[in-house]
């Protein structure tokens, strides 16, 4: 089929500067970097889920992406039809029958809940008769299951309605036969839990009964505990009452928790009140203290499992991005050390009926996700210093081969601008000593934390002699509430200068060559590599932005609307600080953009939509950058099909290899007389504005970048693909002696926006204090 111009399909499909992935099943077999593929096909395996039986559910990475397996008596696996879509969760039905699984059609953000029988015949109930069933969701909406009824005739979810532009999200009863019950709506609504209150006899209905549940609301950063007792009569729900208080301890980054059995008290692992999450036993019907069951200093607590009769508890430690066990006794408090896990990040944890075993999902900077059991009744072998009364064992893994040779990073501490202590991991390839090509990698979130886990992408850097290294800047989770609390608002400056302050450490410590930085991130690391790269232009050679927004505001008018209800505390309300939004936006600094840029996005993705990676190679292009656009049909928000994995991975090692490993102190392809002055750069695109005093180039600067390609005209050698790319580099005889750092501009920015600043902080109040005394909202019809 030919599209034009010679452009043909079947292949990569390039208009223009973008390439357009084509569907799986339509490519060719890859290159020959098996290696490469080997890494990426490595299958993660996550989101274990027990049936009441002992049976075992998981989702596993696939050519497909993730689907849904079974792991049967008998020990082995097999793969359940949950229809077309990526699997997220799994969630057993009280009798081990039924499942809902959490599915993401496309990879978008309008995820739904279906419902599939265990053994792969048809579902219970079911008006169809079999196969997976939507029971919410879809047409507009995205649905997350939450918990079953006690007895199995209905699920409470989450459901968001992209037709309710205030963004609220309502938690609604679905009875198997689709009828439903909303019970609660608020911002960003989570159902932590659901315990029944009384039996009632409903004579088969499920929508009549008594139930007590425990929700987390509102925005990021400003969470709070509500418990609410709702009370469904007949007709089929339509008389209800409830009840509702918020638990005590003002508002929270981290929550979550579950009731005890009788739905007295409740277990939070929150940061409520505190500076470290931490274990809490809060009552719920009467008044009473606050008891601390696990607290510690240097360390949050991630999750718990509760063991047997609820006596006891596994609790999981986050310190520093690795994971720690401790075994506490619920009553005494008193707690001791499991042996550390196999692997360093403990993302999941479950207890086996009778609480003598446990199931952990693990990952690792060498391993992708497995699963694994812990025996906390193991006895240790003869001879042994000291009892040791738990082992583990593999249970479920896809680990690529010769996993020892692949490189594991080291812990890396750094001071910021402001002297505030920043960490990341340091992963250096096999080579001599001696200052590396090295590429900043930047998480997402940014609540969220750069972790010794498996990623395909550092490795094949690594197999290239390239360096990563991967902070946490401020506003990263792990280091405590004022550390998450640093970037909110007009703050998010300090996390920029944050990315300049990790490329100087790493230069001055001599781990960098300061002439081939490059940066990459995703989701808001995307984000922020495009901030640093137009805030800090001189430090970098080469960037891959990776999902990211290029200007709030119209992040905020494309997104899904409770996307952005949630994200006003975080980045600013565009209602009230449209200042700021535009302050924060690389879009308007594009005119001070130098190095080439890869950008790369799902078709699918509405958290990020499409228009910002438009937008960004629009602007890029606009202001004369080499810029390359990798657009991947049938993803959303993730890559996460095999082929376009593969693609993803070796498109950008190519990408970054041909401009951080090109020949050093590479001459301009004309380059000017040593007497001459240097040329001006090019003018700002229209409508992207003028730059401003850290968007721009400052005149000094100017006289030591110059865009570089191959000196005969040529095309530049990337991989086994010949491609041109030229790049931004340094030209030799004028060259400084380390990077040039521009101190203040960022900073005299945030001071220039204290009044804005004020202003968010009314807005965050307002927010916080709600529409109702709780900021709930309670719905009594029935559908």
């Amino acid at each position: 089929m030919t599209l034009g111009d010679g452009v043909t399909s079947g292949g990569d499909v390039t208009l223009g500067n973008v390439i357009r992935i084509p569907r799986p099943g339509r490519a060719g077999r890859a290159g020959a970097s098996d290696l490469v593929r080997a890494w990426v096909a490595a299958e993660g395996v996550r989101a274990p889920a027990l049936a009441p039986g002992g049976r075992l559910a998981y989702v596993a990475d696939g050519p497909a992406g993730p689907a849904l397996w079974i792991q049967d008596a008998d020990g082995r696996p097999r793969r359940v039809d949950t229809g077309p879509g990526h699997v997220r969760a799994a969630l057993w039905s009280p009798a081990g029958d039924l499942i809902a699984v959490h599915v993401a059609p496309g990879g978008g953000e309008l995820t739904e809940v279906r419902v599939v029988a265990a053994d792969g015949g048809g579902p219970r109930s079911l008006a169809d008769g079999g196969g997976p069933r939507r029971l919410a969701g879809g047409d507009g909406r995205a649905a997350v299951p939450a918990r079953w009824t006690a007895d199995g005739l209905a699920l409470v979810v989450t459901e968001s309605d992209r037709a309710d532009r205030t963004g609220r999200t309502a938690a609604v009863l679905v009875g198997l036969d689709g009828r439903r019950a909303r019970l609660a709506e608020g911002v960003a609504l989570q159902v932590c839990d659901l315990v029944d209150l009384v039996a009632l006899d409903h004579g088969g209905d499920p929508l009549v009964g008594a139930y007590r549940l425990l929700l987390r609301e509102g925005p990021r950063g400003v969470r709070r505990a509500i418990v609410v007792d709702v009370r469904l009569t007949p007709p089929a729900g339509g008389g209800a009452a409830h009840s509702s208080w918020e638990l005590p301890g003002g508002t929270a980054t981290v929550l979550t928790g579950r009731f005890t059995a009788d739905g007295r008290r409740v277990l939070l692992v929150t940061d409520l009140g505190r500076e470290r999450a931490a274990l809490l036993d809060v009552p719920v019907d009467a008044p009473g203290s606050t008891v601390v069951i696990a607290e510690r200093p240097d360390a949050d607590v991630e999750r718990f499992a509760l063991l047997g009769g609820g006596e006891r508890a596994v609790v999981v430690w986050n310190v520093a991005g690795r994971s720690e066990l401790t075994l506490v006794d619920l009553p005494s408090g008193r707690s001791r050390p499991l042996p550390a896990p196999p692997r360093d990040v403990v993302t999941a944890l479950l207890a086996r009926p009778g609480g003598r075993e446990l199931v952990l999902a693990l990952d690792g900077a060498a391993t992708p996700g497995e699963l694994w059991t812990c025996d906390l009744t193991a006895r240790a072998a003869a001879g042994q210093p000291a009892p040791e009364f738990a082992r583990y064992r593999c249970l479920v893994s896809h680990a690529p081969t010769r996993p020892a040779e692949l490189v594991r990073p080291v812990p890396h501490t750094l001071t910021a601008h402001d002297g505030r202590e920043l960490a990341g991991w340091w992963y250096r390839p096999p080579v001599p000593p001696g200052p590396l090509p090295t590429l900043v990698y930047l998480h997402g979130g940014p609540e969220a934390q750069e972790r010794p886990t498996f990623n395909p992408l550092f490795h094949a850097l690594l197999a290239r002699g390239i360096a990563v290294f991967a902070p946490n800047v401020r506003g990263s989770t792990g280091y405590g509430r004022a550390f998450e609390e640093a970037d909110h608002a007009h703050r998010r400056f300090d996390g920029i200068e944050d990315v300049a302050s990790c490329v100087r450490d790493l230069v001055d410590t001599g781990l960098a060559d300061p002439e081939r930085v490059g940066i990459a991130g995703r989701s808001y690391g995307g984000y922020l590599t495009l901030a640093a790269l137009v805030h800090f232009p001189q430090l970098f050679r080469v960037g891959v932005d990776v999902c990211g927004m290029v200007d709030l505001e119209t992040f905020y008018q494309h997104t899904e609307p409770w996307i952005a209800a949630s994200a006003v505390t975080k980045y600013g309300d565009p209602a009230t600080q449209p200042a700021l939004l535009r302050a924060l936006s690389p879009l308007h600094r594009m005119s001070a953009l130098a190095a080439p840029l890869l950008v790369v996005h799902g078709e699918n993705d509405t958290n990020v939509p499409l228009i910002e990676a438009e937008q960004t190679v629009a602007a890029a292009t606009a202001r004369g950058v080499d810029c390359r656009y990798l657009l991947f049909p049938g993803e959303g928000h993730e890559v996460v099909e095999l082929a376009n994995r593969v693609r993803f991975v070796r498109t950008a090692v190519d990408w970054l290899a041909a401009h951080l490993l090109a020949p050093r102190l590479p001459q301009p392809r004309s380059a000017p007389p040593a007497s001459s002055t240097p040329p001006a750069p090019p003018a700002p695109p229209a409508g992207h504005g003028s730059g401003g005093p850290a968007g721009s180039f400052e005149q000094d600067e100017l006289a030591h970048l110059v865009v570089v390609g191959p000196a005969d005209g040529g095309e530049a050698q990337a991989g086994g693909d010949r491609q041109r790319h030229c790049g931004v580099g340094w030209q030799g005889h004028q060259r400084p002696a380390h990077p040039r750092f521009a101190e203040g501009p960022v900073q005299q920015q945030a001071a220039a926006l204290d009044r804005v600043a004020a202003s968010g902080v009314s807005g965050e109040r307002r927010l916080a204090e709600g529409d109702a005394a709780v900021g709930v909202g309670w719905a009594t019809e029935a559908g």
